[in-house]
């Protein structure tokens, strides 16, 4: 008998820790800032499934990050740059893994990104932006995948 409650118990612990550990960034509300180290403007104009926003800076560098529930397992991202300095979008899926890492540099080839992610898992998932030395102003857009 001890042995069978025993087994039950470990069954749900490895229950529970497989639950807890399949959403890296849950603990957000969608669209809530995970991290803001950048001193330019950043304004969150759409939310929900499909947030987008406008950002701005004056040779500003750092990054901004948010959650972003995601009900599919792959991301349309869109950004454009106009100025100087790059920027840089990083997606996350739900366990943490890397599936969008795109780079525009203004003055240098294409100044703007339009493109799917990676698969990933379904959940909360993390969107940083990532400013260096940028001076200038942009736009981003995310939504799920296709």
């Amino acid at each position: 008998m001890k042995t069978r409650n025993l087994l039950s118990m470990l069954a749900v612990m490895v229950v529970a820790v497989a639950m807890t550990s399949c959403g890296k960034y849950r603990k957000y509300d969608n669209n809530e800032v995970i991290e803001n180290t950048y001193s330019g403007a950043v304004t969150i104009e759409s939310t929900g499934a499909d947030p987008g926003g406008d950002f701005n800076g004056n040779g500003d560098s750092g990054e901004y990050s948010f959650a972003w529930d995601n009900t599919n397992g792959k991301a349309n991202a869109n950004f454009d740059i106009s100025g100087t300095g790059s920027v840089q979008m990083v997606i996350y899926d739900a366990k943490g893994k890397e599936v969008l890492n795109a780079t525009r540099t203004g003055g240098q080839g294409e100044d703007s990104f339009s493109g799917v992610s990676e698969e990933g898992k379904k959940g909360t998932w993390k969107v940083s932006l990532i400013y260096t030395n940028f001076n200038g102003s942009g736009s981003f857009s995310v939504s799920p995948g296709s």
